[in-house]
């Protein structure tokens, strides 16, 4: 069996959770698993300066493809599964996977094939997948499975050790902050899913494997997140637009606009982030049976109308 890893991976971190999670098909010799890194062109800088990472802030949002670089899938290969590896930014697929979706090449790569996502994010991703589950419906592919490896630290605390990490290049724990990012026996611990696909492998039974995943904690979705995802992607919708406005992403134009958003946006983090919280948890009790058949949805891999 050949399986095709499709990933964009800037701090490194996805690509390790890859590695690890595809472990026992990496390792079984009956499976030949090729790793191709998606690159836009453009390259985005890491660590990040301030500027650079807000001002990547509206084509997140919007989805805008980048011109990518040749992707270096072997066309001679027939790969019976892709795993699409991707990370979330600003609420949405990084602009990397979201170009590769919409890629001119991106339907001769998927057509017809089975397809798992595998995730790494701070902690908001459910809007992200269907932006995903629509574009591979659309390349006409079959989504068999997604895992998703969250930052488990609480909200505010994730922010401070992510920007920090975005903006300096460090990870480590420091004033009492814990370690930046997906902890590290969360990432060891993926392999257990590998094992589930491999075995579905051996079986010859590449069909919806969502059920065996999430009995292994593939899909964890927590309510008042959810809402507060909802909330975010409104206004992320917003202040994309009051960014593109002064034009767009090389224009220097909006640079100014950009400036204000990089300080309103984390002030706002700060200031509102208690007040949502507590907010988007009193409402998960209330709508806690409409929110719950909701969750149930977001954790399989249909796709609504």
């Amino acid at each position: 069996m050949k399986v095709l890893v499709l990933y964009y991976s800037q701090t490194g971190q996805l690509k390790e959770i890859a590695n690890k999670c595809l472990s026992p098909l990496i390792e079984d010799a009956e499976t030949e698993v090729d790793f191709v890194n998606i690159e836009t062109e453009h390259q985005f800088p890491f660590p990040w300066t301030r500027l650079t990472f807000f001002n990547a802030f509206p084509e997140s949002v919007y989805g805008t493809p980048f011109n990518l670089k040749p992707i270096q899938v072997d066309e001679s290969k027939e790969y019976d599964l892709i795993v699409l590896a991707y990370t979330v930014w600003y609420l949405n697929p990084s602009i990397p996977i979201s170009s590769l979706l919409q890629h001119e090449d991106a339907k001769r790569i998927f057509k017809g094939k089975k397809v798992i996502t595998l995730l790494g994010s701070r902690n908001m991703w459910v809007l992200a997948q269907e932006k995903v589950k629509r574009h591979l419906k659309l390349l006409e592919a079959d989504l068999i499975g997604n895992v998703v490896l969250i930052d488990r630290n609480k909200n505010l605390v994730s922010i401070i050790t992510i920007v920090r990490w975005m903006f300096s290049g460090k990870k480590n724990s420091f004033w009492g902050f814990p370690r930046a990012g997906i902890i590290q026996e969360d990432i060891e611990a993926s392999n257990r899913f590998g094992n589930v696909i491999l075995n579905r492998i051996k079986k010859n039974e590449l069909s919806d494997m969502q059920d065996e995943l999430n009995e292994l904690g593939a899909v964890d979705i927590n309510p008042s997140l959810l809402i507060l995802e909802k909330r975010a992607t409104k206004l992320f919708g917003m202040y994309a637009h009051f960014l593109s406005k002064k034009g767009g992403f090389h224009d220097k134009a909006r640079l100014g606009r950009v400036s204000l958003l990089s300080y309103l946006l984390p002030i706002g983090a700060f200031v509102l982030s208690p007040i949502t919280t507590v907010s988007s948890y009193l409402v998960s009790i209330i709508q806690k049976k409409s929110l719950e058949e909701e969750i149930r949805y977001y954790k399989q891999n249909s796709l609504r109308d």
